[in-house]
C-alpha cells in the first residue's frame, strides 16, 4: 500500500474499508468514493499523510469520516490527520455528522466545498485552519441555510469564515460521470 497513489472506489457495498495495525497509505494523494451506499467511515485516511485530494459523493450511511472511536490507535502515536490536503468535495452525503472531531490546522486546506450534508453541523476548523492571505480557504455551498446552522469553534472562527463573503453563480463541479451545475455561495478568505 505504500506506492498506492489514488485511490477510487464507485457503487461499492462493503461498510467498512478495513487495515493492519502496520498499514500506511504514505503515498496516497488522492480519494475518490462515489455511491459506496453501506459505507460508514473513513478513518483509514488517518493514515494517509499526504493526501492532498479527497472526493466523497452519495454515499447514504457514511456518518464520519474519521471515526473517534476508531482513531484510538493513529491519536495515541500523535497523528494529526489531513496536513496536506488541499481540497475537501463532500456532496450528498445525508447521513455524514462527523470530518474529525476537533479543530484541525489544514495548513494546505486551499477548498472546501458541501452539498446535500443535512447533518453535517460543525467543520473541523478553528480561526487558524486552512491556507491564509490571497489564497485562503474557500467554503462553497449550496444551501444556505446549511451554513447558517454550522456551529462554529468560537466567534473568531465564526468571523474569519464569514465576514469575506461574496457570492456567484453557476459553478461547474465534475465528479466521476456525474456533473453537478448549481448556484452555490462561496467565501473566500
Amino acid at each position: 500500500m505504500d506506492k498506492l497513489q489514488e485511490f477510487t472506489i464507485e457503487h461499492c457495498h462493503t461498510s467498512e474499508i478495513k487495515m493492519g495495525r502496520v498499514c500506511s497509505f504514505s503515498s496516497l494523494i488522492e480519494v475518490n468514493l462515489s455511491n459506496c451506499r453501506r459505507l460508514r467511515e473513513l478513518t483509514f485516511l488517518m493514515f494517509a499523510p499526504n493526501l492532498k485530494r479527497l472526493h466523497v459523493v452519495s454515499s447514504n450511511q457514511l456518518e464520519d469520516i474519521i471515526n473517534t472511536e476508531k482513531a484510538h490507535d493513529g491519536e495515541k502515536s500523535g497523528i494529526v490527520p489531513f496536513p496536506k490536503l488541499n481540497e475537501l468535495h463532500l456532496y450528498n452525503l445525508r447521513e455524514l455528522k462527523n470530518i474529525y472531531w476537533s479543530p484541525l490546522p489544514f495548513p494546505c486546506l486551499e477548498k472546501i466545498n458541501v452539498m446535500g450534508c443535512p447533518n453535517l453541523k460543525k467543520l473541523p476548523l478553528d480561526s487558524k485552519s486552512g491556507k491564509h492571505g490571497g489564497n485562503g480557504l474557500i467554503i462553497t455551498h449550496r444551501e444556505m441555510k446549511w451554513i447558517t446552522r454550522v456551529e462554529w469553534e468560537d466567534e473568531a472562527t465564526k468571523t474569519r469564515f464569514l465576514a469575506n463573503r461574496s457570492s456567484f453563480s453557476s459553478s461547474l463541479i465534475c465528479f466521476s460521470n456525474d456533473l453537478v451545475s448549481r448556484d452555490m455561495n462561496c467565501f473566500h478568505l
